[in-house]
């Protein structure tokens, strides 16, 4: 039986916006709307009163705090998670707000509709809902964004160093990403900044998709990628997958909730480095390219080591031929760059050390920093032509 909508206490609302992020309780790296700041942003509280709140929260057993690294912030912060008793109670609110009626106008005309019936037609979570209630007292369906955009949620954020220069690759990288490919492969030699390169071109969309970034390497298992993925979901306010996991289903039907939940979300998948992985993780992408060409509004983007075998790759020149698949292979930094990037004038000795270097970043940066020893263990230079490079420098 459905009944009219009534507002929800704070404490309440906070119990809703943490049911979607339970899935981070034991990971390391974990989203800022957990921590005090984001927790306030969602359910629309100052900071002063969110400590106290939470501290009421916890002292009915309802949520409990660790410390964690947030993208972000240097620091390790407080975050709060549902306890099991927090996670009935706020499954209990959402079950009731399922069924709750809101006055809505449709058409220029008042109705009621349910918040499942809202969703389906606008997208919006059910704070955002809420939000909406309390300012206005009525939803205007039609001023209500189809799709929400803007969620980045960073698993395992990637160390990138300082960006410099790279205008024609930024366009470039930018322009396949917007284009018609299901999914765009990023290669390059390790140290060339492809992760770097790509976390800023990804910045300028922040207003137009939302973005999950994973980053994987050869032990990654296909476990730690779904997980990232259900709570994507969830945070898009659309049903995460562990239901499905847990209950023993088969790869290809979770395979097909995911493109069918992300279906015309606005969403990028970026997997920062692809390379030599486990065989279930190929097979894993190869079904799930094969299932997201079919849907608008998905992406998935992938930073890759230039010497990837062939038996680890997803897809095959058929797919780079119609377009399924975009690659970009990554040089090093240009001539000018390299000047930037050490901060030396043109002239002999950037010539050099261009040659010398072709240009990669990670080389450029321990002979700026001097570093003689790291750059005879690359492999690259005898002590004498490390020492060169960093006398030309001029450091």
């Amino acid at each position: 039986m459905t009944q009219n909508y009534r507002a929800l206490s704070s404490e309440d609302r906070i119990l809703v916006h943490l049911l979607p992020y339970h899935s981070y309780v034991n990971d390391m790296a974990v989203p800022f709307e957990i921590t005090q700041k984001g927790i306030a942003d969602a359910i629309g509280v100052k900071l002063t009163h969110i400590s106290r709140l939470l501290s009421a929260l916890s002292e009915k057993g309802l949520v409990e705090f660790r410390k964690a690294h947030v993208q972000g912030m240097q620091k390790k912060v407080k975050v709060y998670f549902l306890t099991s008793d927090g996670m009935e109670r706020a499954e209990e609110i959402m079950a009731g707000l399922e069924e709750m009626r809101f006055p809505v106008i449709i058409g220029g005309e008042r109705a009621e509709r349910t918040y499942s019936e809202i969703k389906e037609m606008t997208g919006a979570t059910i704070l955002q809902i809420m939000d909406t209630m309390e300012s206005e007292g009525v939803l205007d369906l039609s001023a209500m964004k189809p799709a929400r955009v803007g969620i980045f949620l960073i698993h395992h954020p990637p160390s990138t160093d300082p960006f410099i220069g790279r205008e024609k690759e930024l366009k470039e990288l930018s322009d396949l990403i917007r284009g018609d490919s299901k999914a765009v492969v990023l290669y390059g030699t390790a140290g060339y900044g492809k992760s770097t390169l790509l976390s800023t071109v990804m910045k300028g969309f922040s207003k137009e998709i939302n973005m999950l970034w994973i980053t994987i390497n050869r032990r990654t298992t296909l476990e730690e990628i779904l997980r990232p993925i259900s709570s994507f979901l969830t945070s898009l306010d659309r049903m995460g997958l562990e239901p499905l996991m847990f209950g023993g289903a088969p790869q290809d039907e979770i395979i097909s909730a995911i493109a069918s939940r992300l279906k015309d979300t606005h969403s990028v998948l970026v997997f920062d480095g692809y390379g030599e992985v486990r065989e279930e993780l190929v097979e894993f992408f190869i079904s799930l390219l094969k299932a997201i060409s079919g849907s608008s509004g998905i992406k998935m983007v992938f930073t890759a080591q230039a010497d990837t075998p062939y038996y680890c790759r997803f897809y095959g020149p058929k797919d780079v031929e119609n377009g399924t698949v975009a690659e970009y292979h990554l040089s090093g930094l240009s001539y000018e760059d390299t000047g930037m990037f050490l901060g030396i004038e043109k002239g002999e000795n950037l010539k050099r050390i261009h040659r010398m270097t072709s240009g990669n970043p990670s080389l450029l940066k321990l002979i700026k920093e001097g570093n003689t020893q790291a750059l005879k263990a690359s492999g690259r230079f005898s002590t004498e032509e490390a020492n060169m490079l960093i006398y030309l420098a001029g450091h």
